[in-house]
């Protein structure tokens, strides 16, 4: 048989083409990135479980070789199957196979990324892993590019995706400028594809595909010299922490890696005018780290949400860091640890803190910073709380969003945050380098009027919610007692010259206390005049009376020996209720008191009666028993003694 010519396939194709009848071939279509990120969601990766998806990979390989008959030959002969483009011409299953193979080898390799920090063998391992997963890659950018009638979106899915699994490797390699360019080639395939997609859906998993790529970008850029790049990276590193908790654990290690090279430069510190060495590379990484937060902090495009995390995160490795400070100070002898509960007492004992030794001074400034930086969260926290408080009780119910009322904190809430802040106030002065020093001192007593005056305030709005009018008026005698307590020190010029705090900012919060505290007593005298007569509280004047009575030293004196228990009526500033280790709400042991006591159990007169004589009714007896006459007395006392002489021997006895 004659081959046929090539005019003759020329005539052949022309008929087919204006054959109207003639069969279309369908285009060849692969969504690759779509495939990948379902997989990758639904198998493992959503966890970071990268021995799940690669098991997973494997499954679905078998399952597809399988439905196309493409096995492995049989039991007895090995033959490897060949895909070719006539097979996956007739079918795009083909294409598959080497995109699932490509992916088991990369979650093979990421799973060797792990366990290579306690065995550093498997590096090599991974490095062959990752070259296979590339060699699956090109095999698949190959078939699709010998395809006529393969989509063009399919052909720029696969080259982005073996430009991406080429920096991988290159990545892993640390052939920096060489892995620059297959990202920077990915991310200019990922951005034209997003310009053509119109399902959101896609769009969304070509921006996260593109913020993976960036990552490494920076990195990338960074090690070649790109100092910039850092800054990219910590920015990037936020904005995956409230989205991706994998990404942040990656971002975390990155820049660990940026951050040892910066901090050799941090040596030595300053610290109220003392100068302390830095030898732990984890601490100085610590201080580093405080530099780059507060830069974070300063942006003015931080969102709420990101400031709480950053606030978070910082706050666990101060306690990480503390903690490690802390171990150092084991064999220190100028090291003694004062509980919060008696830094009254042991400030005048402890000895000058000049004599302290470098490490006590290290471990007191981040235990300072721990606390301060605790301060401002809650701060920031209450005063969120406090702008959708009064916005939401402001604004008309109608325009009230259903889901912004789920996020408006309580009052409990931010009355529980003033609480936190004094405990961590009182926390300040148990710090072993500050409880000799006056500055912090005058700071810590200012700034807990101050918050006293702010907890009293929400205090008396919380009771007037509850519609208790006597506590609330109570409350709003205490918050202007404490206002006007913090206005004396701050008109007085108490204020140090080494502080470290404004006065007149913190007295600047009384301003928004002071704007409704004339709202609140209005409410109060409302609310309470306006009740019935039988289920109204007490009159408001007559509490205001009765609180500002002055009590005179010598009833405090009387009252300090009283147990809380017993002076309920009388309200006065006792400063041992918030001491723990001089609580006196009771007395112990309790007083002795009567108590009745149950006759039957506890029958003590008893003994000491006089029972009446039964004698008469004792007689009447004996006269009955005499009533029988003499013949059956000597019949019973005879029939007494033979019974009682047949019973000593046995032959007197009857037969039975």
């Amino acid at each position: 048989m004659s081959q046929p010519t090539s005019s003759d396939n020329a005539t052949d194709t022309s008929a087919a083409s204006t054959n109207p009848s003639a069969k279309v071939v369908p285009p060849l279509k692969l969504d690759v990135l779509r495939i990948i990120r379902l997989c990758q969601q639904q198998h493992g990766l959503r966890h970071g479980d990268y021995q799940r998806y690669r098991s997973f990979c494997s499954r679905r390989l078998r399952r597809i070789r399988k439905s196309l008959e493409l096995t492995y030959g049989n039991h007895k002969k090995f033959q490897k199957p060949v895909i070719t483009d006539e097979l996956v011409a007739k079918d795009s299953r083909y294409l598959l196979l080497p995109l699932i193979c490509s992916e088991r080898a990369w979650a093979f390799a990421m799973q060797l990324k792990t366990e290579a920090n306690t065995e550093p063998r498997k590096k090599f391992h991974l490095l062959s892993r990752l070259r296979k997963s590339v060699r699956h890659a090109e095999q698949l950018e190959t078939l699709c590019n010998q395809q006529k009638t393969c989509d063009a979106r399919t052909k720029l899915e696969v080259q982005a995706y073996t430009a991406v699994m080429n920096g991988h490797l290159k990545f892993e390699m640390q052939v920096w400028s060489d892995a620059l360019q297959f990202y920077i080639r990915a991310q200019a395939i990922y951005d034209n594809l997003k310009t053509g997609v119109r399902s959101e859906d896609d769009k969304q998993m070509i921006d996260q595909r593109i913020d993976e790529i960036t990552t490494n970008v920076r990195f990338c850029q960074y090690k070649t010299g790109d100092k910039s790049a850092a800054r990219e990276l910590r920015t990037i590193r936020n904005k995956a922490a409230l989205d991706d908790p994998e990404m942040t654990r990656i971002l975390d290690a990155f820049l660990n890696e940026t951050h040892e090279q910066q901090t050799s430069s941090i040596s030595e510190i300053t610290w109220r005018q003392r100068k302390i060495q830095v030898t732990n590379e984890k601490v100085r990484l610590f201080f580093l780290n405080l530099q780059e937060f507060e830069n974070e902090l300063k942006k003015q495009d931080v969102s709420f949400d990101t400031k709480m995390s950053l606030y978070e995160s910082f706050v666990k490795e101060a306690v990480e860091t503390l903690q490690i400070a802390k171990d150092e100070l084991k064999n220190d002898p100028t090291f003694k640890p004062v509980p919060a509960s008696s830094t009254t007492a042991a400030s005048t004992t402890r000895e000058n803190s000049e004599k302290l030794s470098d490490n006590v001074w290290l471990y007191s400034y981040i235990a300072w910073i721990r606390l301060s930086k605790m301060i401002e969260r809650n701060l920031a926290m209450i005063d969120n709380g406090k702008q959708q408080i009064f916005k939401i009780a402001t604004a008309d119910s109608e325009k009230a969003d259903a889901a912004s009322a789920k996020k408006v904190p309580k009052l409990a809430d931010i009355i529980r945050m003033y609480d936190l802040l004094l405990q961590f106030l009182n926390d300040i002065l148990a710090i072993p380098a500050l409880q000799n020093d006056k500055t912090i001192q005058s700071d810590v007593a200012f700034q807990t009027i101050v918050y006293k005056a702010c907890r009293s305030f929400y205090v008396t709005i919380s009771f007037i919610q509850l519609k208790r009018f006597k506590e609330s008026a109570a409350f709003v005698v205490k918050t202007e007692t404490y206002m006007e307590q913090a206005k004396t020190i701050g008109n007085s010029g108490q204020q140090l010259k080494s502080s470290d705090i404004n006065y007149q900012l913190l007295l600047n919060e009384f301003i928004f206390i002071q704007s409704k505290l004339d709202e609140v007593k209005y409410e109060i005298q409302t609310s309470a005049t306006s009740t019935s007569i039988g289920n109204a509280s007490p009159k408001v004047g007559a509490i205001q009376q009765t609180a500002d009575q002055t009590i005179s030293l010598e009833e405090q004196k009387e009252l300090e020996k009283k147990p809380l228990i017993d002076r309920l009526d009388t309200y006065y500033e006792d400063s041992s209720l918030t001491n723990k280790n001089r609580l006196h709400i009771v007395s112990l042991p309790p007083p002795f008191k009567p108590i009745p006591c149950k006759p039957v159990l506890f029958d003590l007169a008893l003994n000491h009666l006089t029972l009446p004589s039964l004698d008469d009714k004792v007689q009447t007896k004996r006269q009955a028993t005499t009533t029988l006459t003499d013949k059956g007395q000597q019949q019973q006392q005879q029939a007494g003694l033979t019974s009682y002489v047949k019973g000593l021997f046995s032959w007197s006895g009857k037969k039975q």
